[in-house]
C-alpha cells in the first residue's frame, strides 16, 4: 500500500513531501528542512496511531488547508498497513 505514498514520500530524505522516516511520534510541521504549510504547522497534531489514521484516511479534512494533494485511503485495512509500515522505519 505504501506504493501509493512513494510518488511524494521517501525514508531519509524529503521529496515532494517530507521525509517519513521517524515520523511516528513526530510533532506535524517540525522536520528541519522541509516547508510544511501554516495550516500542518498550526495543526497542533503530533502523528500517532490515532492521528495518522485520521489523516490518511482524509488528509484535507484532518488538516485542512494542509499542502498534500492525495484524496486518502479508505479501507482500514490500508490505512493500518501503511501505519505498521511507517513504525518500521523509526
Amino acid at each position: 500500500v505504501f506504493n501509493k505514498c512513494k510518488a511524494c514520500h521517501q525514508f531519509g530524505k524529503n521529496a515532494v513531501g517530507p521525509d517519513l522516516k521517524g515520523v511516528v511520534g513526530r510533532k506535524a510541521g517540525s522536520l528541519e528542512g522541509y516547508k510544511f504549510s501554516e495550516a500542518m504547522v498550526n495543526s497542533g497534531k503530533t502523528w500517532d496511531e490515532a492521528s495518522l489514521a485520521e489523516y490518511l484516511k482524509d488528509p484535507k479534512k484532518s488538516v485542512p488547508g494542509n499542502k498534500m494533494v492525495f484524496m486518502g485511503l479508505k479501507d482500514d485495512a490500508d490505512v493500518a498497513n501503511v501505519i505498521e509500515y511507517l513504525k518500521t522505519a523509526e
